[in-house]
């Protein structure tokens, strides 16, 4: 009898264990299934992915990561990092699930990237501090240094005193320093615009993918600043055209050239990104006096923005995206040019081991390298 009791409660145990698993499963599989729609019809290069040739591997790849899912050899955020993560390391680095899993696998590639530039990490691994700080000062007699760490509002006020500072100085040279700033705003650069442009060029083309969860990105920002006749317009714009993608804007080239410079460079390194590429953009287009320095591209947020967080609907993980994608998205070729935006100038020396209001070995090398 008691034989029979203990068989029949490790039954009902072992059933209900099952319908446990099986409730997390399917909860697991929603999350992907919409991860995966969500991506296809919001991410804004997404179609351009596609049209480079990349329609088979996709499709191999999201079948596989759910199969696996599936069979229970690969969990959730595991299968969500992968999927991202395809996106991220090959093709834009804005896009990114909020999650520990992604978060190792990106600090696992940056640790690659860095024993790539330098391959004594690999056995001095000490004497390594980057923490840069905003400095404005001179290099020498005829070279100022502007180090801008990033672009978020914080670093604002210093971004524009500095510029300030170099235009009552005597220098004729300018270096903008923005290795490590990962981005923030574009509107730090409005006077470096200015200061740093030479001819007008095609201008790059945003486009915005029109879909009601994208345009929760504009929607927000206009509660911000009820004021934005901007954002007004463009909100109506899209919620009455059933265009696929809507024309954002192009790159402003009403400016005129100045004299107050000589010399610029802008000194770059991989983990130079988003608002900071902005920046780097523009002098490859419109500048001729103003030269990019660095020993490996930029980040790769470049040819994308206005990113939003999107929550999956069980597990809550959320992938951020990029509503935007720039003309120069289609033009890229990803295979032979990789993410980021490249130096004009390849400095020969290794990456820099300290970085915060000093002036470096790669500095000084610009400096001297400027007034040939």
């Amino acid at each position: 009898m008691k034989k029979i009791i203990f068989l029949f409660i490790f039954a009902l145990a072992a059933q209900f264990s099952f319908a446990t698993n099986s409730d997390s499963l399917k909860r697991d599989l929603e999350d992907y299934d919409y991860l995966v729609s969500f991506v296809e019809k919001n991410y804004a290069p997404f179609d351009a992915i596609m049209q480079k040739g990349y329609k088979r591997e996709y499709k191999t790849l999201k079948k596989r990561l759910r199969k696996q899912l599936n069979n229970g050899m690969v969990g959730l955020e595991k299968a969500a990092t992968d999927y991202v993560l395809w996106f991220h390391s090959q093709f834009d680095h804005h896009i990114q699930l909020e999650s520990d899993t992604f978060l190792i696998a990106v600090q696992i590639q940056g640790e690659k990237a860095i024993v790539k530039l330098d391959s004594t990490l690999l056995t001095n691994p000490g004497n390594f501090e980057i923490a840069p700080m905003p400095v404005s000062c001179n290099v020498d007699s005829l070279t100022w240094l502007i180090r801008v760490p990033s672009c978020e509002p914080d670093f604002y006020d210093s971004t524009v005193n500095a510029l300030q500072q170099f235009l009552i100085s005597d220098c004729e040279n300018l270096i903008i320093d923005i290795r490590w700033n990962g981005g923030g705003g574009d509107n730090v650069w409005e006077g470096y615009y200015d200061l740093l442009y030479d001819h007008p060029y095609k201008p790059e083309v945003q486009w915005f993918r029109n879909t009601p969860k994208n345009l929760l990105f504009w929607k927000e920002l206009l509660e911000l600043q009820p004021s934005s006749v901007f954002n007004r317009q463009l909100i109506e714009r899209c919620e009455t055209s059933k265009k696929k993608f809507v024309t954002l804007g192009e790159s402003d080239n009403n400016r005129q050239p100045t004299s107050r410079i000589k010399r610029a460079a802008i000194l770059i390194n991989f983990m130079t990104g988003s608002a900071a590429e902005s920046l780097v953009k523009f002098v490859k287009n419109y500048s001729d006096r103003c030269k990019v320095y660095g020993i490996c591209n930029t980040n790769g947020c470049d040819l994308t923005g206005n990113c939003r967080t999107e929550p999956l609907p069980n597990s809550h993980l959320g992938i951020f995206y990029a509503t935007t994608v720039d003309s120069g998205f289609y033009e890229k070729n990803f295979s032979s040019e990789g993410l980021g935006i490249a130096p004009d100038v390849i400095i020969p020396l290794p990456m820099e081991r300290k970085l915060t209001d000093n002036i470096d070995e790669l500095v000084l090398w610009v400096a001297e390298d400027m007034k040939k």
